[in-house]
């Protein structure tokens, strides 16, 4: 049986707002996950979440919403 520390990793989320969460993300191929897709918040609408690759540890920023036309 694997070790769950292998295939996972702890993500700090922080939002638009300043707010921070901290959630567990599967590694892929062994590395972290360059953005994904949950819930901003409770009830809220689906966010894209994206790794900052300029902050120390795993830090992922809301990059928008799924879908949504920014031109």
């Amino acid at each position: 049986m694997s070790d769950s520390s292998d295939t996972t990793y702890t993500a700090r989320l922080i939002g638009s707002d300043g707010s921070e969460e901290t959630v567990e993300l599967d590694l892929i191929a062994g590395e972290p996950q360059k953005s994904f897709i949950r819930p901003a918040g409770e009830d809220s609408e689906e966010m894209v979440w994206q790794h900052d690759p300029d902050a120390e540890g795993h830090v992922y920023r809301q990059g928008g919403i799924p879908s949504a036309d920014y031109s």
